[in-house]
């Protein structure tokens, strides 16, 4: 291994991680690099339209959902039988 000598400087690149709003695991770059599957959860009324919607939350499994939506206040629903 060795130096390469461009002779070009370059500024240093902001990347944002996503991490999970529960356990804080990194999901993956916002930029599309390396994403995980992960869920995106956004509050009704939500001011963006319907394509452009701002998640309140992201999310990186099911178990992590499931422990956010139990200390989510909100409306009780009894299952259906």
């Amino acid at each position: 291994m060795g130096w390469r000598k461009t002779g070009i400087f370059r500024a240093p690149d902001e990347v944002l991680v996503m991490t999970c709003d529960v356990c804080e695991c990194d999901i993956g770059f916002e930029d599309g690099r390396r994403p995980h599957t992960h869920f995106r959860v956004s509050l009704h009324p939500n001011a963006g339209s319907i394509d452009a919607q701002n998640p309140d939350v992201v999310l990186c499994s099911k178990e992590c959902l499931r422990a956010f939506a139990a200390r989510t206040a909100g409306p009780e629903r009894a299952p259906i039988r």
